[in-house]
């Protein structure tokens, strides 16, 4: 179910929750059978409430861009990064025989990796940098620029597991939403049947236009106001 309809049931639903307050004394007569049905439902609405801003508000793509960022710039610091330890690792000043093996990323490599394992192969390069600084230096790649790939790896990987969990967190509460709304749907349904007595009243029929009014349901977006398909219509 999209943002569209979730919002259309949440105003729908908070239409209806304030006409049946409203209209209390009209059905009275119909009390006992529809306020258990009006509170049910004026209960769901409150606890639809309190996850509709971490459902419709969701932070994931904001997570999503700010990933992204951060990964832009390690794009640009990591080649460089590898560039200048895999100098150092042909130079005469090296000691360390395994070294060029361990620093054999290119630009290529890290371009076709995937988000973990482009964070394994920059932190990996970072290790092998970090007592090399003054070397690297040397190779324009200067302390500074060592410190902001750390930064902007540490960015990477937390704005990665808070997606991650913003996705699953929002997955949860997104079920939650629905099924609260469709329960909700259901009462309506079932208030429907109590009042439809009122439906070719003489004395009462403006009770079920008013009704069928407030539960009306109309999704905006994608052309204009759309109609429920499963409403039914007033006389």
């Amino acid at each position: 179910m999209d943002n569209n309809k979730l919002d259309a049931q949440l105003r729908r639903d908070t239409a209806t929750a304030a006409g049946l307050q409203a209209d209390q004394a009209l059905y009275q007569p119909l009390e006992d059978d529809m306020a258990p049905l009006r509170d049910e439902h004026a209960a769901n609405l409150a606890k639809a409430r309190l996850l509709e801003d971490a459902v419709m508000g969701d932070d994931s793509a904001t997570a999503t861009q700010q990933k992204a960022s951060a990964k832009a710039q390690l794009r640009a610091l990591a080649p460089r990064l590898a560039a200048a330890l895999q100098g150092y690792a042909a130079s005469k000043s090296n000691t360390d025989e395994d070294l060029a093996g361990r620093v054999r990323t290119s630009r290529s490599d890290l371009a076709a990796a995937g988000d973990a394992t482009f964070a394994t192969m920059v932190t990996a390069l970072l290790k092998e940098a970090q007592p090399l600084a003054a070397q690297l230096a040397k190779r324009e790649f200067t302390a500074d620029d060592l410190a902001e790939t750390a930064k902007q790896l540490a960015r990477f990987e937390k704005k990665q597991a808070g997606q991650r969990t913003a996705v699953v967190a929002g997955a949860t509460d997104r079920k939650t939403l629905i099924a609260l709304l469709r329960r909700n749907a259901n009462l309506i349904k079932e208030m429907r049947t109590q009042l439809k007595a009122y439906q070719n009243s003489p004395t009462k029929h403006e009770v079920w236009l008013r009704f069928q009014g407030y539960t009306k349901l109309i999704v905006l977006g994608g052309g204009g106001p759309q109609d429920d398909p499963d409403a039914k219509k007033p006389a």
